[in-house]
């Protein structure tokens, strides 16, 4: 008999309030960079252990929050991603959900904010996923 690996399912669980604070954290566009270095070892550490969490788990963990905190949550990710060589989430990047789950719900993000999003990255599946 051959065993299998199962993840342990505690690991992937994403705290909405811990989303909605990372969210709190980002005051701007323009002041993103520095808004996440006020991120402690902790959180970054946590953000690295959630990197290839699957989408209905991020989706669940953002279900009560308002468009702005999603939003928030975008910027975070996606220049979280450019700034903590270990955040490489590709196309697994948060921020594809998130845009994707606004959409769902007739609230995508303005254009403007769209191609600021893609200026902060080199991460080529922000903001849609992969193109199949």
């Amino acid at each position: 008999m051959v065993d299998t690996w199962q993840p342990n399912s505690s690991n992937n669980d994403i705290s909405e309030q811990k989303l909605a604070d990372f969210s709190a954290l980002i005051k701007s566009q323009e002041e993103a960079v520095q808004c996440l270095k006020e991120l402690g070892d902790e959180d970054i550490k946590l953000i690295e252990a959630l990197v290839n969490t699957p989408k209905s788990l991020w989706i669940k963990a953002v279900a009560n929050l308002t468009n702005e905190q999603i939003i928030n949550l975008c910027i975070f990710f996606t220049v979280g991603e450019m700034e903590f060589s270990n955040w490489v989430f590709g196309s697994k990047n948060p921020t594809i959900y998130f845009i994707k789950h606004l959409k769902s719900k007739n609230s995508a993000p303005e254009k403007d904010f769209i191609r600021w999003l893609k200026k902060q990255t080199d991460n080529r599946y922000i903001p849609y996923g992969a193109a199949l």
